[in-house]
């Protein structure tokens, strides 16, 4: 496709931001300005091999005027069922530029999740990423009776198909259409036309397809990516699944600068991609800064002693210039001089080798991240920026800026949106970034919105007198104590996950007399633990959190962690599960959020114990 000079006839205004008028225009301005330059990395050998702006966007052609040839008419629903990689991101696209629609499938799900999904949106066609998602889809594919054709991104596969076509057959179908055709379809989009359903995670029930037009994308691109200060060799490792819309946004976004992906091979590969591409910025969700931190203790805990003083040292370096950097202020004289050697003896070495040298800050989504964590990062000077948004609002809606931040806030909202909180302490969103409604659910649109307009987010917050808002819990996941006493789980559970042999929480109390807590084992702690007492542990997961000894520290670790604590937020009991939280086992949501309805009901037996005899 030729790099098109976008003019100002393409563009539009949208709560006082000038953006594209559609993800296809913002793409090809993206591509006018940066035709020759690396934009797409991907691991190749253990090598970062890359392709050019100009070389995706040819991609991006062949495979939209294959999609016309199929017959894909604007409007028309085409879905993607693949793994987070450089393909993805061509087919969104192509579908786009076909003036079609694209429904992102978690790669995770299981059939009868992926039937639902394709047959609620309509899907006439798919692409897969390979054998076991095209087997995936083979068992339910009389569910869905839209679906047309399977395209499959393995272009060894040529030959093998029985009911599915390469991309490269796909890509040859479309040479008997007029490449005039495509620019036609994707010139007459608009901002109100639909771009994409993104079909909610689930974590309380069966998801909803959230209908997101080009206007609430590009919008929200444009207005989050306007708040970071343009840099040089901007880089950024991509690993969330695209079917989200954090990863979706981060990538349209980066459309409006000049900077290049690299595709991680998975979010347990994170850190060594992370290292080896040395990020201008990078956006996670709290689990990964949370594996981190850990990582960094169990670290300095097995470094000889010296270096243990001098790390301790600078974080209570670190640790005294928070009230000042914490609000952007100067620090005194007083600590500017163990501020700089800390700087220089510990910090920077520290941050180089965790991120490398390009970093200005991490930032943080998807879920909330605990103001200890923050402090402890910013303590050694790596600043985490947290954002806050939701499916509904094509991502953030609101962020905290590299000039402009409060640890334990989600930032101040967006250039032309809205953020107030009702009576009963939901907050509430308005803006151009706000979803249209749920596909083929009116009651539950009708029921999304209140009276003037405003998203109800389901989230419980407060907003200070700077605007910067603070989110509590989910409006759902509020437990009400036996006595009365209403709690947020959520903060409680970040709380209690600071303790290092601790890798996941959920406390439960709701018309309970008193809080208990479901916890699993950090397995790499509980190693560090065991050789820290000359032993080690037993393979199998049933023995380990059986071991007295560590019950024994775990329960030291949860009395210290009590302390401070109200006595009706304090833990009474607690439960090592033998089984960990994964996305595989149904626990964890693909962007590794705790489905908390699934494990209470998966751990019925353990919790009742907790409270027999109460």
């Amino acid at each position: 496709m030729a790099a098109l000079k976008t003019q100002d006839s393409e563009l539009v205004e949208l709560g006082g931001v000038w953006v594209a008028r559609s993800v296809p225009g913002l793409y090809q301005r993206w591509v006018a300005a940066n035709a020759y330059e690396r934009a797409c990395y991907r691991r190749v050998g253990g090598e970062w091999q890359g392709v050019t702006a100009l070389e995706q966007a040819q991609a991006v052609e062949r495979q939209a005027r294959g999609l016309v040839a199929l017959g894909i008419e604007p409007g028309d629903r085409v879905g993607i069922l693949a793994e987070t990689s450089p393909e993805w991101l061509v087919a969104d696209q192509a579908i786009l530029h076909a003036g079609a629609v694209t429904v992102g499938v978690y790669p995770t799900l299981l059939g009868p999740q992926v039937a639902y999904q394709l047959d609620h949106a309509r899907v006439r066609v798919l692409f897969v990423s390979d054998p076991a998602q095209l087997t995936k889809v083979r068992a339910i594919r009389s569910e869905v009776p839209s679906l047309l054709k399977i395209v499959i991104f393995d272009p060894g596969l040529a030959g093998e198909l029985v009911d599915a076509i390469p991309v490269g057959e796909l890509e040859a179908l479309g040479e008997d259409v007029e490449p005039a055709e495509v620019e036609r379809r994707w010139r007459a989009l608009g901002p109100d036309d639909l771009a994409t359903l993104i079909y909610t995670s689930g974590t309380t029930g069966q998801p909803k397809g959230a209908e997101l037009t080009h206007g609430n994308l590009t919008f929200t691109a444009e207005a989050a990516s306007a708040a970071y200060p343009p840099g040089t060799d901007e880089r950024t490792v991509v690993f969330l699944p695209l079917a989200h819309a954090l990863q979706r946004w981060l990538c349209y976004a980066g459309l409006t600068r000049s900077g290049a992906l690299y595709f991680s091979q998975s979010h347990h590969t994170i850190m060594d991609d992370i290292r080896s591409v040395e990020p201008s910025l990078q956006v996670s969700v709290p689990r990964i800064w949370e594996k981190v931190h850990a990582r960094i203790l169990e670290r300095v805990a097995s470094a000889p002693i010296h270096r243990q003083r001098l790390f301790h040292w600078a974080l209570g370096v670190g640790k005294r210039t928070l009230p000042y950097r914490a609000r952007q202020r100067p620090l005194p004289l007083r600590l500017r001089v163990p501020a700089a050697v800390a700087r220089r003896v510990v910090w920077q070495p520290l941050r180089t080798r965790l991120f490398g040298s390009r970093l200005s800050c991490l930032s943080s989504g998807g879920a909330p991240i605990a103001l200890a964590l923050l402090e402890f990062f910013l303590a050694l000077d790596i600043l985490i920026l947290e954002g806050w948004g939701l499916t509904e609002t094509a991502a953030p809606a609101t962020i905290n800026r590299p000039g402009a931040f409060r640890l334990g806030s989600v930032g101040q909202p967006l250039q032309g949106v809205e953020v107030r909180v009702a009576e009963d302490g939901e907050l509430l969103v308005r803006g151009p970034g706000v979803f249209r409604g749920y596909h083929l659910d009116p009651a539950a649109t009708a029921e999304a919105f209140d009276a003037e307009g405003f998203f109800r987010t389901g989230d419980i917050g407060t907003i200070d007198a700077d605007g910067f808002v603070r989110i509590t819990d989910r409006k759902k996941n509020l437990l009400v104590l036996a006595n009365g006493k209403n709690l947020a789980p959520q903060p409680l559970e970040n709380h209690f996950k600071q303790i290092p042999l601790v890798a996941d929480c959920v406390v439960v109390g709701d018309n309970r007399p008193y809080l208990t807590a479901l916890f699993v084992v950090d397995l790499e702690e509980a190693a560090a633990w065991a050789r820290a007492r000359g032993t080690v542990l037993p393979g199998d997961l049933g023995e380990v959190v059986e071991l007295s000894a560590l019950r024994a520290s775990l329960d030291e670790a949860v009395a210290e962690r009590n302390r401070g604590l109200p006595r009706f937020e304090q833990l009474k009991r607690w439960t090592l599960l033998a089984e960990p939280w994964t996305v595989e086992n149904g626990s964890l949501t693909p962007t590794l959020k705790t489905k908390r309805r699934v494990i209470l009901a998966r751990n019925r037996a353990a919790v009742e114990a907790m409270y027999a005899n109460a």
